[in-house]
This record gives structure tokens, sequence and C-alpha cells, in this order.
């Protein structure tokens, strides 16, 4: 959608997948890589351009590499020649890959918050239910503190959705072996998407009545967001969050519950497609004026 707003002359789009077409050489001096147009185009210090990091490589394209592997030793091969490439001196990135990897944690996150003085919900990594029971109340909320989705052994692909459990029922398991995030749990009256670009803050709301607490689980949830302009103090503070963490492109959740809004969680190249037109269109009018220099 962004590309469609670009000139195909100048604009180069790879990743750790199509690196190999699209890179024609690198040195220490400089980089060629081939644009949309097929032609040429120079990265060195005299040179200055700008980028943006949607996405370091497709989903599965590891898929069955063993680590350890010749593959696997491929593919990190490749992805040291991508991260040379995206450390060009001269390309000013919308969100640099340092600062993707660093906000892409979320105790990063949840840190950078707590020190702007946002609200957030108390947060815990820890091996002992009762413990997280006793600091955080009954029930409280568990998520994924790594990546929220992997490929089971059948081949299909699993989600692992935010859900509200109680000590007794994590009682014998492992919460240290993958750690995941517990957290005090909060209800909903409306959840907030905002997506950040440079600066500015665009916000869809859903209506969290009847909706579970993670409402990804419900299908009709994807396509009920709608734009909201009421959320002024909220975006103000989603801009800041991003600037701390040098994300100038963010996808936000935050709740609004009846204490308030409280910040949830941050993707530095999260999903904003699925959010009404009225929206994506001028999300992405602004991505692609930005990378042009407008």
């Amino acid at each position: 959608m962004v590309v469609d707003r670009l000139p195909r002359q100048g604009t180069i789009v790879t990743d750790a997948a199509s690196l190999p077409f699209v890179l024609g050489r690198l040195s220490p001096a400089e980089c060629i890589v081939f644009d949309l147009a097929g032609e040429p185009s120079r990265l060195a210090p005299d040179m200055p351009g700008r980028g943006w990091i949607r996405r370091l490589a497709p989903a599965g394209w590891d898929a069955n590499v063993v680590l350890g592997s010749q593959a696997a030793a491929r593919l990190a091969s490749r992805m040291t020649a991508l991260a040379a490439l995206l450390r060009q001196d001269a390309t000013e990135w919308l969100c640099g890959v340092d600062a993707l990897f660093a906000a892409e944690n979320k105790i990063v996150q949840y840190r950078a918050a707590h020190t702007l003085g946002l609200r957030i919900p108390d947060t815990l990594i820890g091996g002992d239910p009762g413990v997280l029971a006793a600091e955080l109340g009954e029930p409280f909320v568990i998520k994924p503190l790594g990546p929220g989705n992997f490929t089971g052994g059948d081949g299909q692909e699993q989600v692992i959705h935010t859900q509200a459990v109680t000590a007794a029922q994590l009682a014998g398991v492992d919460l240290l072996d993958a750690p995941f995030l517990a957290q005090q749990m909060l209800t909903a009256r409306t959840h907030l998407r905002i997506v950040t670009v440079a600066g500015r803050a665009w916000t869809a709301e859903l209506d969290a009545d009847g909706l579970p607490l993670d409402w990804r689980q419900v299908a009709r949830a994807h396509h009920s967001f709608t734009p909201s302009t009421r959320w002024h103090t909220v975006e103000r503070d989603a801009t800041r969050l991003a600037r701390h963490l040098q994300t100038a492109f963010t996808c936000q959740d935050w709740i609004f519950d009846d204490t308030g809004p409280a910040f949830i969680d941050l993707n530095p190249g999260g999903q904003w497609l699925f959010l009404p037109d009225s929206l994506t269109t001028q999300i992405a009018d602004h991505l692609a004026a930005w990378l042009r220099g407008s």
C-alpha cells in the first residue's frame, strides 16, 4: 500500500528472503542495490536517503531450518549482510534496526512507559504463581514475553492469546521455561489501536462490550474498529512513548477502563491495514510522504 505511493525509480524494497535478488554488491564504502525499476542504485555516505523497516524477513522464511545446520548458517549470513545494509550511515530510518529490536521487548516498553509516567498494568515475570497472585490479585493476566505465535507439529499456525488465570490453574507449570508476562487484570470498556508516524497519530476504537479479554479471539472484532478523534491526550502520550523509544512508526494498544487509559502493548512493525480505509489511506499517505522527504 505504501510502495504504491512511491516512484519505482530509486525505491528499494527488500528483506532477508529477497536480498539475493536485490543486492548487487556491498563494500565498506558503498552498497549497490536494484530499485523497483530494476535499475542499480548507490547507497553511500554521500547519498542520503530515508527508509522504513516493515519487516526483516517474511513469516516462515526459516521454517524447518535446524539450529546449527548448514541452512541455518546460510540464513544467518544473509541476515548479517542485511544488517550491514540497514546500518548505512547516510540512511535516515523511520525506526532504526537497533531501536526496532529494543522496542519489541515488552519489558523495555513498560520501562519506558513507566519512566514517562504513563499508566500501565502492574507487571511481573516470576516462577511462583502464588507470588504473582499476591502481587497482582486474582485472576491475573498472562501473555507471551516472546513470540505470540508458532507453528505446531501438525504444521498449523498456533496463536497464544492473552488469558486470565489463577495461581491454582498454574500449579506445577514452569513459568520460567518460556518466560511469560503476568499482569494485573484490567477490564476494558474500549480498546484503542493507535498508529504513530513521525510525530502524528491516528486512533481507531473498539467497544469492548461482549468481547473476551483478548479481542483477537473474535473474528468480527478485527473489522469493527472505528476511527476516533476523541483521544487527543492518549495520542499525545503514544507519540511521547514512540519518541522515547526512538520508534517513529508504532502500532500501539491501549485500553480505557473505569480508571482511564492504560498502555498495553507496542509493536514497531505492527499491523494497521485491518483498520478502516479512511485511516489506512491517511497513514499510507503520510508514510510515503515521509519516505519521499516531503
